[in-house]
Formats: structure tokens, C-alpha cells, sequence
């Protein structure tokens, strides 16, 4: 057997062995926080099960099944040994595929400790490999195996809960670093660079996940960033695949959408909530996005989750 194949095989065991332990630990379907800060796991039990969800920046691995999200406004297909690295906050509208009880799709993942990437991209080595100044803010690749071999010691430590606290701040750096260090990382690594495009368009992000109900000008936006507002635009759209206004917009939705599901809002207090003027506009576009109005989608949400 060839060192390739060796590496498969390697592989397949340690996903074997991370189902295994996923398995026991969240028998039923449904999103688990863990005792580690910011690892996550994800069963899903059923094909055609929907998720909409605002990603935080994150890795995210499938180990069996499959999916397809619409995050900004590209498409995604992935599933078993599929690595997905989103290093900005972006709104995803997922479908499950592949799944049953008997095999139920399992996906572990890692949020991105901003603080932590940016410290780490300025201690490496500048990158001078030819890439452009700005890339895309999601990208989609096989994972790598010490990738895979680092969540699977993360989810064992799971089972050693007195050795947490010393062992997963060294294993998460772990994680980081070898995606860095990765071909997906060149666009971790623009996004985390001071000064880059990629950077500026990310602190934007930030801005108007924290002003979203205000009237957005994205002339002001793009003063607050230091850039012209036509390279501010473009740049926008390239990281995020949405403009700036289209962001906003779905920012205002999710969070309306949020508000009526856990604090019990009707939908016209959520729209007011969010910044919308008008309730019809706000119901017309809800719809839009989700593919019925608020009312409908919020109870047929509550019953899936009943």
C-alpha cells in the first residue's frame, strides 16, 4: 500500500472512531454545545431537515452524511472528510441530504478565536505565494488528517473533563494553526492580517453586526474603514458574496427571526425591533428569504423542534 492509501486508511479510522464516540455522547439530533469553549457537535437524523443560521467564523468538519448551504449567496455541497472554513460572520440557509437514525450526518466544529488568529498570523512568516488581496470569506476543501486527528483528541478530552481546562486552549491553537498553515488558510490569513483588504472588510462586518437597525450608508460604512466606497463595495461582496445593503437586510431578518422564536414576538414588534418601517415590507421580504410568512414559518419551526 502506497503512503496515500496508508493515509486514507488512517483517516477512515480515526472517522470511524469519532462516530463512534458521537454516537454515545448526543443520541438524539439536534445542535450540543460542549464542556470546551466553542466545540461544537451537530446531529441530524433526517434528510430535508433545515437549519438557518448566522455562522460565527468557524471550522466545521462532516464525518458522515451530507449537506448543501446556501451561505451569502453561493451554494455549498460537501459531506464526509469535507472541511469548512468561514472566517466572517455570514447568514447560511442549510438542507440536509443524507441522513438517517441508522446513520444519522454528524459534523463536529470549532469557532474561530478572533483574538487568537490574529496573534497567530502575525508571528508567521509573511505568505509569498502569489493570492490576491482579497478572498472569498468561505471555502471548501478535504479535510486534512492532522486536522481531523486534532478534533479527535478534542472530543476525547471530552471524556476528561479535569484536564479541559490545561489541555484544550493547546489542542484549539492546534487546530487554528494547522488550518492556517493549510491551503484554506490563505484566506484566514488575509482576513486576520492587519491592514489587508480582507481585515477592513471584516471589522465593517463587525460594525454593522453591532448597528444593524440603524439606516445603513455605505458611504459612512466604508469611511469607517478607511476605504473608497466603490472598492469598499466590491471588496464587500467578494469576502461576504452579498453587497452591503443585502447583509444588513439578512442580519435584520435572522435577528427577527430569533426574536420571535425564543422571546415570542408577533411580527410586526420583531420587523419594528430590527429597524423595518413598514410591516407589509417587512413581512414581504421575510418571506422572500424564508419562503413563508413570519407567522407560518415560526410555528412550523416550533412544532420541527417540539
Amino acid at each position: 500500500m502506497d503512503d496515500t492509501g496508508i493515509r486514507d486508511q488512517e483517516m477512515q479510522r480515526i472517522n470511524d472512531e469519532l462516530i463512534r464516540r458521537l454516537v454515545e455522547r448526543v443520541p438524539h439530533s439536534g445542535k450540543y454545545p460542549t464542556a470546551i469553549a466553542g466545540l461544537g457537535i451537530t446531529r441530524w437524523d433526517e434528510a430535508e431537515t433545515r437549519d438557518n443560521c448566522f455562522y460565527q467564523p468557524a471550522i466545521g468538519i462532516i464525518l458522515q452524511g451530507r449537506k448543501e448551504s446556501l451561505i451569502g449567496g453561493e451554494l455549498f455541497h460537501y459531506g464526509a472528510f469535507d472541511c469548512l472554513v468561514n472566517g466572517v460572520d455570514v447568514p447560511s440557509l442549510s438542507r440536509v441530504l443524507e441522513a438517517t437514525p441508522e446513520q444519522p450526518m454528524f459534523a463536529v466544529s470549532l469557532i474561530i478565536d478572533k483574538e487568537l488568529a490574529m496573534e497567530l498570523v502575525a508571528d508567521m512568516p509573511p505568505d509569498n505565494t502569489t493570492s490576491p488581496e482579497v478572498c472569498p470569506g468561505v471555502s471548501l476543501a478535504p479535510t486534512e488528517p492532522e486536522v481531523l486527528d486534532v478534533f479527535h483528541r478534542l472530543i476525547q478530552l471530552l471524556d476528561k473533563p479535569e484536564q479541559i481546562p490545561l489541555m484544550a486552549p493547546l489542542l484549539i491553537r492546534e487546530v487554528i494553526v494547522r488550518i492556517l498553515m493549510s491551503q484554506q488558510g490563505k484566506t484566514l490569513r488575509k482576513i486576520y492580517q492587519q491592514g489587508s483588504y480582507s481585515h477592513q472588510i471584516a471589522t465593517a462586518i463587525a460594525w454593522l453586526k453591532d448597528n444593524y437597525m440603524q439606516p445603513l450608508s455605505v458611504e459612512r460604512l466604508a469611511s469607517h474603514v478607511h476605504m473608497a466606497t466603490s472598492t469598499f463595495h466590491r471588496q464587500f461582496k467578494l469576502v461576504t458574496s452579498l453587497s452591503p445593503l443585502q447583509y444588513q437586510k439578512r442580519l435584520r431578518l435572522y435577528e427577527a427571526q430569533k426574536l420571535m422564536m425564543v422571546e415570542y414576538m408577533d411580527a410586526n414588534t420583531a420587523g419594528l425591533k430590527v429597524g423595518y418601517e413598514s410591516a407589509q415590507q417587512f413581512s414581504r421580504e421575510y418571506k422572500r428569504l424564508f419562503g413563508e410568512p413570519p407567522y407560518r414559518n415560526i410555528q412550523r419551526l416550533r412544532q420541527e423542534r417540539a
